[in-house]
């Protein structure tokens, strides 16, 4: 009777495992397409300056190039602890302040490329706050409860089985321990986007030419 019976238990744990690997991935891999999209807002940003008078136009460039900067160097260390750069916050409230700043100065801003900085530098705004919520936010406490009382009663349940060969029986549980410790591996790893081997550097904004 102990094979039915495990081989059901197992089938639910794995479709369960199974699916929380596979949305930990989802937002993984949704984390680092909004941090491309960031990157490219950031990059439009700094293209539709061209259509800015000066001094208006010096001031922003400045402050795109100190956003970057504050990005790669001051920010994305603290994402690893799932913080956010306050110099980073300081440089991108002085980036909205000048482009309200010209607005407020009367300078031609009914032009479409003013309107699409505005739009794009909202947008890079959302996705930076996005971004900071993913860094520090992970799975639920009570999934990784099930998960672990999961995986204690698959493996406990495969003692349950007589066995001639005591070694055979050994192998086979240390390897089903194996693979839900890899899962669990993965799983952490995916979790922590911005932490581990797998996590998302600030390449995007490093490629970017700010000249």
């Amino acid at each position: 009777m102990a094979g039915p019976f495990f081989n059901t238990l197992g089938a639910i744990y794995g479709i369960f495992l199974a699916f929380i690997v596979s949305n930990t991935w989802h937002y993984y891999d949704q984390t680092s397409s909004n941090i491309v999209q960031e990157a490219r807002y950031l990059e439009s940003l700094h293209n539709n300056t061209a259509a800015l008078r000066e001094p208006y136009r010096s001031e922003v460039l400045t402050l795109l190039r100190e956003y970057r900067d504050d990005l790669v160097a001051k920010e994305w260390p603290c994402l690893a602890s799932g913080n956010s750069s306050p110099e980073a916050t300081a440089t991108l409230k002085k980036l909205t302040q000048a482009y309200a700043g010209q607005q407020l100065a009367g300078q031609a801003t009914d032009g479409p490329f003013f309107y699409s900085s505005v739009n794009n530098l909202e947008a890079m705004k959302g996705l930076r706050a996005a971004r900071i919520d993913d860094a520090a936010s992970g799975l639920l406490p009570f999934l990784w409860v099930i998960l672990i009382a999961g995986a204690a009663l698959t493996v406990g349940f495969s003692y349950l089985f007589g066995a001639q060969n005591f070694a055979t029986h050994a192998v086979m549980t240390m390897l089903l321990t194996a693979v839900i410790a890899l899962a669990f591996y993965t799983i952490l790893t995916l979790d922590f986007p911005f932490t581990g081997p797998a996590a998302i550097g600030p390449e995007a904004f490093q490629r970017l030419n700010l000249n």
